[in-house]
């Protein structure tokens, strides 16, 4: 990596923590289903909070409280998103489906075992859109804690046009994020049929926070 890029990406490790705080701050946030979140914790002292991608923005700055740890690839930019999410008081464990990917698994399972809840974006870090990759389904399975879809909407806001089509809130709008019932998935059986039951619950979270703000999906 040449000196000038990694001089932009120790940048961005600083710059993105502060804008991620500032758009909570210029953001009117409602939560929808709070009682989805509360009763998956009380029962389990932890979850696997899973969402798309191209919604982290308002996650990320309202979730930092509950110290989750997060899945972060292994290339340069996940570096930079490690360090910034580390900045905003999260975890980081570095991994992906190409690569490291059974190993960032085990580290989340050992970390799920010990009351710590977990975040993954399993349509991440490539795509494609709205497809989920089995990794978080495997991790519920493994260690009995729920699967809690989660997503995201605010209005107005930039739509980027990147695989995911990121969305970021604009100063003054107002947002909402969203839980949907948490999935608690067997620890035998064929767990396809779960992965697809992710993936719905996922994109019907998703049409809700849309719905609330009154943004197209």
């Amino acid at each position: 990596m040449s000196a000038g890029r990694r001089r932009l990406r120790d940048l961005g490790s600083v710059i993105g923590p502060w804008l991620l705080r500032a758009g909570g701050r210029w953001t009117r946030i409602r939560i929808l289903h709070p009682e989805h979140e509360q009763n998956a914790l009380d029962a389990y002292r932890a979850v696997i909070y899973v969402l798309w991608h191209g919604r982290l923005w308002l996650p990320i700055s309202q979730l930092r409280n509950r110290r989750p740890v997060v899945l972060v690839s292994l290339s340069p930019d996940g570096e930079m998103i490690a360090r910034s999410l580390e900045r905003l008081g999260y975890g980081a464990v570095r991994g992906s489906s190409s690569r490291r990917g059974s190993e960032g698994l085990r580290d989340l399972e050992a970390l799920l075992r010990s009351g710590r809840s977990v975040a993954i974006t399993p349509d991440g870090p490539r795509g494609p859109r709205h497809v989920a990759q089995m990794g978080a389904v495997v991790l519920a399975a493994r260690t009995g804690i729920p699967l809690l879809p989660l997503s995201s909407a605010s209005r107005p806001a930039w739509r980027f046009r990147s695989w995911d089509a990121f969305q970021m809130s604009r100063p003054g709008s107002r947002g909402v994020l969203a839980f949907g019932p948490p999935l608690s998935v067997p620890a035998d059986g064929d767990l396809e049929p779960w992965r697809r039951r992710l993936e719905a619950a996922l994109i019907a979270v998703e049409e809700e926070a849309d719905r609330e703000v009154g943004a197209p999906s």
